[in-house]
């Protein structure tokens, strides 16, 4: 298998790691706001936020999105590659930003708490912003735009 071949592999299943992570999170999210609020349409005056409304939902499509593309990248003929990669590599970046800044926002709430449990995005307790969906969704993220920036680098070797 040429190298190239084998870094989209491994691209594809950082990418599904991240993918099947963030949407057991949205779904355990979604189990539990609709046995609280028995609708998932509900939006306003809610014991928990609506998954709907959250950053763990947006990272999930952002994820679902990007697993389908990397795929699509896997199967394309070589000469389409590099371009798609670049482009999926934007969405990565835009990603990688986002759940960056989400970890950083529940980062600095729970520091102005003064070490105290504070409520999460998804609603649930934190007590240590290191061990939240939202920094491990950032680290998967992170993951991902490596294994896609070393991809484009291969590529770009091969086709010089």
């Amino acid at each position: 298998m040429p190298k190239n071949r084998q870094l989209l592999t491994v691209q594809v299943i950082v990418i599904l790691a991240g993918t099947i992570f963030a949407w057991y999170t949205v779904i355990g999210d979604f189990i539990r706001y609709y046995n609280i609020e028995t609708s998932i349409f509900k939006f306003n005056d809610c014991l928990a936020p609506n998954p709907l409304m959250t950053a763990c939902f947006y990272g999930a499509l952002a994820f679902l999105t990007a697993f389908i593309w990397s795929i699509a990248i896997l199967r394309m003929p070589q000469e389409k590659q590099k371009m798609h990669q670049k482009r999926l590599i934007i969405l990565l970046v835009a990603g990688t930003i986002f759940a960056w800044s989400n970890f950083t926002f529940e980062l600095v709430k729970f520091l102005n708490a003064k070490s105290q449990p504070i409520t999460g995005c998804s609603g649930n307790l934190v007590a240590n912003p290191f061990n939240t969906v939202c920094f491990y969704g950032a680290l998967f993220f992170s993951a991902g735009l490596i294994a896609s920036l070393v991809t484009l680098k291969e590529q770009r070797k091969e086709s010089l």
